[in-house]
């Protein structure tokens, strides 16, 4: 003789009705039953978002308190607690995605069009069972492909790549491939030691100085402000820079 199959009555309902209308004590018994009971509910829901710049236990932390929130919040003519506290508690791990999780914060618009990339995607999968291209989702969300591309290339904002990373199993670290401008370093080296010079330069040939390494002006531009010709400003600016050339080669020396 087979034993008859155990049902299970769902009291969750019930639990939060009681939950509502008791007194301090006895609503936080009660709702650390359902926490208990649905906890593994919000760890899930984390798990799902793990690997996207923040920790796991930031994630699960979140969707507990979310949690709370749920059962908090839940009134019988929502429908099922379970699809209520499942979008209360993606919601707030989405909210702190936005407000906390950002390497770089990229424009709001962005922000928005990458949370509707993820609704539109797991929409078409569902219809069509394959991963949306970029012009898919353009099309499905009335934008343009860049912008599908802009957003996607945004998504490493909330955890940017380490310049240490390797680029390949057993490669060179990122930051090695990045060109450096090592003129800009000689550049510095060269100003200080110029820069006590100048002050001993007379006003017009500070004022050719600045306008040509400071405003970054053309010898044609400088010209015009001064009242003289190009080929003047060209002269007056090799014969001062010579000059400062070999005062700091003498000082170098000495």
């Amino acid at each position: 003789m087979n034993a008859a199959p155990v049902t299970t009555i769902d009291d969750t309902t019930d639990l939060l009705e009681k939950a509502a209308d008791a007194d301090a004590q006895e609503r936080t018994v009660l709702e650390d039953q359902l926490v208990h009971r649905y906890l593994g509910l919000a760890t899930h829901l984390a798990g799902r978002y793990v690997g996207r710049g923040a920790d796991r236990e930031d994630l699960v932390q979140v969707a507990s308190f979310a949690l709370v929130k749920a059962i908090r919040g839940f009134h019988h003519d929502r429908g099922e607690f379970v699809p209520f506290a499942t979008v209360t508690i993606l919601g707030e791990i989405k909210k702190y995605f936005r407000d906390y999780c950002w390497g770089v914060r990229p424009p709001r618009r962005v922000q928005q069009l990458q949370a509707d990339m993820a609704a539109a995607t797991e929409r078409r999968m569902h219809s069509y069972a394959h991963t949306p291209d970029d012009a898919d989702l353009a099309a499905e969300l009335g934008t343009e492909v860049a912008d599908i591309r802009e957003a996607q290339a945004a998504r490493s904002c909330f955890s940017p790549s380490s310049l240490d990373q390797p680029i390949r199993i057993g490669g060179r670290p990122l930051g090695e491939g990045l060109p450096v401008e090592e003129s800009a370093y000689d550049f510095i080296e060269e100003w200080v030691s110029v820069a006590p010079l100048c002050q001993r330069l007379t006003d017009a040939e500070r004022e050719l100085l600045y306008l040509r390494f400071v405003e970054d002006k053309s010898q044609q531009e400088i010209a015009a402000i001064i009242g003289v010709s190009q080929m003047q400003v060209s002269r007056r600016l090799s014969k001062l820079l010579e000059s400062l050339r070999s005062e700091v080669l003498e000082s170098s020396a000495a």
